[in-house]
């Protein structure tokens, strides 16, 4: 396995955000008294708690989620996805677009988690790694004819299919987050393209793209203030 300072040379943006959020993770424990999984603990600290955004206008918290975690095993199942995955769509964007991608994708899982799930408390990383997934299958589908990458679009095609099949068994697990993340980086693929201008769809697709960007921001927006 590569070590930290070897992945930080190959995926820099990856390596920090890793070492950010095991260290916020490293906090959470300390401050918990090692109860991060504790809901009232976890809304204190800044989960995505629905009737916060709406009626105080805390719309931070459709970005603070993204580097909190409820538990040793949902942190570690999620930098491990974030260790192996995270080079590879590094590579795809170049390390700013992949900066941009992690948090668009972050943010439009908790917006749609948000808009679907409002009482739901939701933290994790994983709205942001599904965004990685999505990405990463649009990659696939304007490089289809490089095998090598059609292999990685029909590898995180079964993973994400697999993954939000055993969502609707488990009680414990953002369904909507998951799925907003995996759409958010369906459309930060689709309006920025990948590495320097490679890969960019034609500019009507984009446009549709940022359009449906406006109106999640717009119906988020309208959800915090409507009676």
């Amino acid at each position: 396995m590569k070590t930290l300072k070897t992945h930080y040379v190959v995926a820099p943006v990856t390596t920090i955000l890793l070492t950010v959020t095991v260290v916020v993770f490293l906090i959470e424990l300390v401050v918990s008294g090692g109860t991060t999984d504790n809901s009232y603990f976890l809304v204190q600290v800044g989960a995505k708690w629905g009737p916060y955004i709406k009626g105080d206008s805390q719309y931070w918290r459709l970005i603070t989620p993204i580097f909190l975690h409820a538990g040793f095993m949902h942190i570690v199942t999620n930098m491990l996805t974030l260790w192996f995955i995270g080079p590879i769509a590094e590579d795809a964007f170049g390390s700013r677009k992949f900066l941009g991608l992690y948090f668009f994708s972050g943010i439009s899982g908790n917006i749609f988690s948000y808009l679907f799930s409002p009482n739901t408390i939701s933290v994790g990383a994983s709205t942001a790694l599904f965004g990685l997934f999505g990405s990463l299958m649009i990659f696939a589908y304007q490089f289809r004819h490089d095998p090598n990458v059609r292999a990685l679009g029909s590898m995180m095609g079964l993973f994400v299919l697999l993954t939000l099949l055993s969502s609707f068994s488990a009680t414990n697990i953002d369904l909507w987050g998951h799925l907003g993340g995996f759409i958010g980086g369906v459309m930060f693929a689709m309006i920025f393209g990948f590495y320097s201008r490679n890969g960019k769809f034609s500019w009507h697709v984009r446009l549709v793209m940022v359009l449906l960007t406006l109106l999640l921001i717009g119906l988020t927006i309208f959800m915090g203030v409507k009676s």
